[in-house]
């Protein structure tokens, strides 16, 4: 097979496809159903995971305040903070706030399934709602996330923020979340298959049923894994209750991660277990699917260098900026960042194969101050 042949006929289809499934999943990944509860609605317990967040903790309390659910706690652990998260906690005058302080991080334990973990065995509602503390949710969140819960009869949700304020480079960078979602992943089939690796979740915001939480073992079933948020639905549904996505960019705004190193090493080590630690798949998306879709800008710019500028090339690179454009408009995110979507690409694939390299060799990386194993950890085969 030569190169032209996957240039001119591969690169083409593959947009195409990507193009559909753009689109099918926009149809797929709705909004949550508006509700009005009463004050005969389950307890929901909101447990927010602290460590060190004095600048965002204001204002994640003051929307979970302004919740319009008429029934829950909100449980903040203060995770060996440093600095003046506690403080902002107690300072605030309202009985449905509570702060607990984490117990040290035991061996075998990242810190945030170890803190999920301690939030619930303290949580006392039926329904548990895991909120990251850079994260603000407009007053219907709740409501709506709870009503799709009830009316889908599922045992964990998830939504799909958008992201919050953020310098430039967070600006380029960030979009793939939603671009990667769209673009990349079936979402249908999250809905539609039993198979418990067909599954996903968002972690600044998920809402999961006590039962389920239970009957998947929780955080403490799989205490080292990194990529806290997509085991746990995997673990639930294993269970054979149904795990439901919804878009709630319009609810949810999340800081994500606010510098490019924090991008860098926040996407490093949850690329790899993602993908499930399959490096059959990782091969696939590191050896074939970015190098096809970067194909078309880089024809674009070698051929601006030789004065021959390929007029399929230029279509397909424009077919790509669209697809991106789609899901740019979907996420609420800035559309000036398009044009560097190439750019964006190559670094969401240079930290997959960092995240593999880490991986496959054992080492560690530190994140908020605390080692991090980078291993394989359980599969779902």
């Amino acid at each position: 097979m030569s190169w032209e042949f996957l240039f001119d006929r591969v690169v083409p289809w593959l947009l195409l496809a990507q193009l559909a499934l753009i689109l099918w999943n926009w149809r797929v990944l709705r909004r949550p159903p508006a509700r009005l509860w009463d004050r005969s609605a389950p307890l929901v317990s909101v447990l927010v995971p602290a460590r060190n967040e004095e600048e965002t903790i204001g204002r994640c309390l003051a929307g979970l305040l302004a919740q319009d659910y008429p029934n829950l706690e909100i449980i903040v652990l203060d995770d060996c903070s440093a600095d003046a998260t506690a403080g902002i906690v107690q300072a605030v005058a309202d009985p449905r706030v509570r702060l607990i302080s984490g117990e040290p991080l035991p061996e075998g334990w990242t810190g945030k399934n170890w803190a999920c973990h301690q939030l619930s065995e303290v949580a006392s509602g039926g329904l548990l709602c895991f909120v990251d503390a850079d994260t603000v949710l407009e007053p219907e969140t709740i409501s709506a996330a709870a009503s799709g819960l009830a009316e889908e009869g599922a045992g964990l949700v998830s939504l799909l923020p958008r992201a919050g304020q953020c310098s430039r480079a967070g600006q380029t960078v960030l979009p793939m979340v939603t671009h990667a979602t769209l673009a990349l992943f079936p979402i249908a089939a999250i809905h539609s298959t039993k198979h418990p690796v067909l599954a996903a979740a968002f972690g600044p915001f998920i809402l999961v049923t006590r039962d389920a939480y239970t009957a998947a073992g929780g955080h403490a079933a799989h205490p080292t894994d990194v990529v806290d948020d997509v085991r746990l639905s995997r673990s639930v549904k294993a269970t054979g209750r149904p795990v439901r996505l919804y878009n709630g960019t319009d609810l949810v705004e999340t800081g994500w991660y606010r510098e490019v190193g924090d991008m860098w090493t926040g996407f490093t080590k949850n690329a790899y277990g993602a993908l499930d630690h399959n490096p059959w798949v990782a091969s696939v998306v590191l050896f074939v699917l970015a190098p096809l879709l970067l194909s078309p800008f880089l024809r674009v710019v070698f051929g601006v260098l030789e004065g021959n500028i390929p007029a399929l090339a230029v279509w397909q690179l424009l077919l790509l900026m669209a697809n991106r454009a789609l899901t740019a408009v979907f996420g609420r995110d800035p559309l000036w960042s398009t044009p560097l979507h190439p750019f964006t690409l190559a670094f969401w694939t240079a930290t997959l194969a960092w995240s593999v390299v880490l991986a496959t060799t054992g080492r560690e990386m530190v994140w908020k101050g605390r080692a991090l194993s980078t291993g394989k950890g359980d599969r779902l085969d």
